[in-house]
Order: C-alpha cells, then structure tokens, then sequence
C-alpha cells in the first residue's frame, strides 16, 4: 500500500465513478482499476460494491477511504512544510480570527500581508477561539488573531496590540454624554452580551456572577451574533460592550450608537497572534507584527507587554 493507492481510493470514493476518479488522477481507467483491485486482494476486503451502472463503497471501505483522507491530507502538510522551509511565500499564509474580530480587521490585516509580501497569497478562516485553536494545533491554519484571554494553551501567543473596550447605547440614552464609565457603574440590568465572548478581563465576571443581567432587557438577543446585538442596541433597547475596531466600523457606517469608554486600563482585549510551538512560518509571523505596528488600526495602542 502506498500514497499512489489511497489517492485512487478516495478519488473513486469521492466521484463514485471509477472513470471519473481515473480523470482526476490523470491515469488510465483500468489502471486505476487494477491497482484498486491489488489493494483489496492485499487487504482482503472489498472497498467498493461495483454494479453494471453504479460504484458504491462498502462499509469497510468508508473507513478506509476516511483514513485515506486524513493521511493524505498529513502528507500534504508535510510537503507544504517542506516548501515553507524553501520558500515561506510559495505557500499559501492561512490565517484565523475570532468572529468579533474578523469583519473589523481582515481588511487592515490583508493590506499588511500585501505590502510585506505581495506574491503572498492569503486564505482568512472565521470561526469561535476554541476552534481556531483547534485548528492551529492539527495544521488546518498557520496562525490565528484572537484575545489572549480566549486562546488555549500549549501554543505560543504573541500580543500585538491591546483593543480598548467601550459601552454602546442608543443617542438618546441617559448615559450618551457619557464620556467614561467605569465597569463597576455599567447598568447591567440594560446589559446585552452576545453569544460570542469579547475577551477582556471583567466580561466573565459579569457574564456569570451578575443575576440581574439583562433583567430590563424586553427583548433576549444573548443568543444572537455580536452584530446582530448592536444593531438591537441601536434601534433602541438596552445597551453593550463594543471593542474599538467594531466601533471605528460602526462609527464609519453611521451606525445609531454612541460610545462610552470603559475607563479603567486592564479592561482592554489582548489582541495577539498564536502559532504552533516551532512553527516554520514563526519569522514571517514576526515580520507581520513588525509591520503592524508601523501602521496600528485605528482605535488600538500598542500592546502593555511592548510597551
């Protein structure tokens, strides 16, 4: 059994077709077939029950070909490794933000990556921290920008830039000329926090030690998206915690929403880059940072552990 062996194996697999799958591997059909056929003998099953007009796998099959992927995809990785090492910019740079940080600074960030490197080609992945995470560890994605206080453990984290924190009501709140408030003073029963975590040091407090949170709330949208929270807010109910590069976007689009400030320093996101221990594409990384801080987005300061 070879490589060769499981590419055909998932190409007919995947067409259920074996003319097709032979297309696709650039071979002759009764190639693919015999070689198909060497394999079953060898393994003593069959993977495919083969009709007059139709392929279809066999139980056992399906567990092959599902390990076939897996180790395809493994030795994928390792050639891509080996390209990073020859080359860092030959390899697509994939990368990871959490889902209140993806629409804020993808724009920013793919600008960054072109003018460090503009034959980089850049593939953005959105989804929840303990994914990103995920995903980072079995290779799926090079890097991910999440809070620090969001990432798991047992990668390296490096912070970029820390996210002020504000309060977002309607203009006609009592606390719209609110310059700064003080994340003691939040009235929590008006408070709307979304189904995905911020990332900044007081939130799990509040989410899970405050009882009354939300009480005042008519409408319950805790289980909606972080965006779909604001516009709430901003047609005229409650109130809620908005990171600065949200609010730059949403103070750009003329969003129906003023921002308070929450004043104390530590109530701010850590925004930084993790990575696999001895990732390859750690120096890249670092260019990136670099490069970053010649130009911060707009609304972020520079990182208290940079500082």
């Amino acid at each position: 059994m070879n490589l060769r062996d499981l590419e055909y194996v998932d190409a007919v697999g995947r067409y259920l077709s074996f003319s097709r799958a032979a297309a696709a591997c650039n071979v002759s059909q009764p190639a693919l077939s015999n070689q198909i056929k060497k394999l079953e003998h060898e393994l003593g099953l069959e993977l495919f029950h083969r009709g007059s007009q139709t392929v279809r796998m066999t139980e056992f099959g399906e567990r092959v070909m599902e390990s076939a992927q897996t180790l395809l995809a493994q030795a994928q990785r390792i050639r891509d490794m080996a390209l990073e090492c020859k080359d860092p910019t030959a390899v697509p740079l994939r990368i990871g933000m959490t889902k209140t940080l993806a629409p804020y600074l993808a724009g920013y960030l793919c600008r960054k990556v072109k003018e460090l490197a503009p034959e980089l080609k850049v593939i953005l992945t959105e989804d929840g921290p303990e994914a990103l995470s995920e995903n980072v560890c079995n290779r799926d994605i090079d890097i991910a920008f999440l809070p620090q206080d969001l990432y798991g453990r047992g990668q390296d984290f490096s912070p970029v830039f820390d996210e002020p924190i504000f309060l977002a009501v309607r203009p006609d709140h009592p606390l719209s000329s609110t310059e700064e408030i003080s994340i003691n003073t939040i009235p929590l029963r008006e408070l709307i926090c979304s189904q995905s975590w911020l990332g900044f040091e007081a939130e799990a407090g509040i989410r899970r030690g405050s009882p009354e949170l939300g009480n005042d709330v008519v409408v319950d949208v805790s289980a909606a998206s972080f965006e779909t929270v604001c516009r709430h807010v901003s047609h005229g109910e409650g109130c809620t915690f908005v990171p600065a590069l949200a609010a730059e976007q949403f103070k750009r689009d003329n969003w129906n929403l003023t921002f308070i400030r929450v004043k104390e320093p530590e109530h701010v996101r850590k925004i930084g880059v993790i990575s696999r221990l001895g990732c390859p594409r750690k120096p890249m990384l670092l260019a990136l940072r670099d490069h970053i801080h010649q130009e911060l987005p707009v609304g972020v300061h520079f990182a208290a552990a940079l500082q």
